[in-house]
């Protein structure tokens, strides 16, 4: 079988055709994939800690980071891990996690996480995640020290004082 000229230089191009239009494809799906999510599109406007509540022997503490989506775009699912680590010995005592859900484009999200220290130094490490890919890290530092009153010659703890 013997091969035309013309139909065999069309098998060529047709080819070659095809190949650019794959690699065409693949470039815009890729430079649109990386457009869905910018790296920073998400930022941490403040993390405050509010006591809620105390023990003789721990703090309940909610960390309140306010999160927000700068784009115009709806974020992917977010999630909070929160650790509280002892500085004493870089141990986490406790850990939290948040499921925060998706943010909407250019709004702000007020993130409520619960945690309970003991009467120490502690810095808390809040990893924020979406789509369970790790996009911000940050880190809050909380000394907790109990408040002594002397009666009779002994020492007490006072709560809020």
């Amino acid at each position: 079988m013997k091969m035309d000229k013309g139909v065999k230089r069309a098998g060529i191009i047709l080819g070659g055709a095809v190949a650019v239009s794959i690699i065409i494809i693949a470039i815009f799906s890729l430079s649109v994939a990386r457009e869905r999510f910018p790296a920073d599109h998400l930022i941490v406007e403040g993390t405050y800690l509010l006591k809620t509540g105390e023990t003789n022997n721990s703090v309940n503490v909610t960390c309140i980071p306010y999160l927000t989506n700068i784009w115009k775009k709806e974020s992917g699912e977010i999630k909070v891990v929160v650790y509280v680590i002892e500085t004493a010995n870089n141990i986490a005592d406790y850990r939290s996690v948040v499921e925060v859900g998706k943010i909407g484009a250019e709004t702000t999200k007020e993130i409520e996480i619960p945690l309970k220290v003991s009467k120490d130094t502690y810095r808390i490490e809040m990893l924020i995640f979406e789509n369970d890919k790790l996009v911000l890290k940050g880190r809050v530092s909380l000394s907790v020290y109990p408040i002594y009153r002397y009666i009779n010659n002994e020492k007490i703890w006072m709560p809020g004082a």
